[in-house]
């Protein structure tokens, strides 16, 4: 059942621009996540983005988000942690100037004791290209807690996976 409810959300998109989408934020995404590294992750975003959800169930802009990323990634530093993120798709709409994506997180956080949680949670962002490169404008997530959350994550298109989006439903 969880199946064709990803299958229904695909529809014709150039798979260039998925390619071009995963290779400005996607991609980089997870490497800066991984390293910790803020400047980069950071750069990822347009000075203009709308952040909303996450634990916290707040809405604010980059000023802000860029403090609570900051703190964020320095105290997984200090403890000696490290932390992964990957995403699989649900929908992935785009057009040449402006895209709009859907699908599920997996985060998962190592601590230096070697303890290890996976987490899930559903986001959805958008995006516009500007200056030949695309940034991230909108960025929604919530971290809801749901038992079925790991079974459409495994169920969704992963991220490379470019030529799903291209088939018609």
């Amino acid at each position: 059942m969880l199946f064709g409810c990803v299958r229904a959300s695909f529809g014709r998109v150039d798979i260039d621009l998925l390619r071009w989408l995963n290779n400005d934020i996607w991609h980089p995404f997870r490497l800066a996540y991984s390293k910790l590294d803020v400047s980069a992750f950071l750069d990822l975003y347009a000075p203009e983005l709308i952040r909303a959800g996450g634990p916290a169930k707040q809405v604010f802009g980059f000023a802000d988000y860029s403090d609570q990323t900051e703190k964020w990634f320095a105290e997984f530093a200090d403890r000696g942690s490290s932390v992964t993120i990957s995403f699989r798709f649900v929908e992935r709409i785009a057009s040449k100037e402006v895209a709009s994506e859907r699908g599920i997180f997996q985060i998962v956080s190592k601590r230096a004791d070697g303890d290890e949680r996976t987490f899930y949670g559903r986001f959805h962002t958008y995006a516009r290209r500007t200056h030949e490169r695309w940034r991230i404008c909108v960025d929604y997530d919530t971290d809801e807690r749901t038992a079925t959350l790991e079974e459409e994550f495994l169920v969704a298109v992963d991220v490379d996976d470019v030529e799903a989006f291209s088939a018609q439903t």
